[in-house]
């Protein structure tokens, strides 16, 4: 028999296969385009299997960004609590972005936009409050740190790294898929952003892969 330990983390791992599964052919056809059918396949389980965890697949998209989220809190919580919170937060963004764990780039930047735009699961989201969810649980980790909690800071560091991390993320699947071979590397555009979010807007700081100008010869 197996013990209740490995039984769930059998589930947990039956579960985020299937979320995956609904990502990875929603970034392909479209979420309206995909069915159960198809995601039981791509995940190499009946259909049942399927319904036994999720009541569709809007469900199992949020359940994928609901780990997400756990994942991003969990590695800030991690980080040193003599760090800057905004610090801990780029580290823990970054650090997910480029793990092979969360997805690819591409499937993370069609998930966000389909969460602007597809209606159903935009209020699947906010009945679940995932949002709000988050920021709570932020702003508890900076009054661990000895921050005000409930201020406008916490706040606008995590919606300015998210929407840094997006953008990012965005203009990095655009111009991999150009030109592979001399793209820059995913961690390397992510830490150029959030140097740029670091410096400010009124000026970019230079540009990724720009050449620097070459100091004239003394005649």
């Amino acid at each position: 028999m197996h013990s209740p330990g490995l039984r769930e983390a059998k589930k947990a791992a039956t579960r985020s296969a299937l979320a995956r599964a609904v990502l990875r052919l929603s970034t392909r056809a479209g979420i309206d385009h995909v069915t159960i059918d198809a995601v039981a396949a791509e995940a190499n389980v009946s259909v049942r299997t399927f319904h036994n965890y999720f009541s569709g697949k809007e469900d199992a998209l949020l359940h994928f960004v609901s780990s997400l989220f756990d994942t991003i809190v969990e590695r800030i919580e991690a980080r040193p609590t003599d760090e800057s919170f905004f610090c801990s937060v780029r580290t823990a963004l970054i650090e997910a972005a480029t793990s092979p764990d969360v997805g690819e780039p591409a499937e993370i930047v069609a998930l966000l936009r389909l969460l602007d735009t597809d209606p159903g699961l935009t209020a699947r989201s906010r009945d679940m409050e995932l949002g709000d969810t988050v920021e709570a649980r932020l702003a508890e980790l900076c009054a661990q740190r000895g921050q005000p909690a409930h201020t406008l800071y916490p706040r606008m560091v995590l919606h300015n790294a998210i929407t840094t991390i997006r953008v990012a993320l965005e203009f990095w699947v655009t111009h991999h898929d150009d030109d592979p071979t001399t793209s820059a590397e995913l961690a390397t555009v992510l830490e150029c952003a959030f140097d740029q979010l670091a410096a400010g807007l009124l000026q970019p700081i230079r540009p990724l892969n720009e050449p620097v100008d070459p100091i004239p010869e003394e005649h």
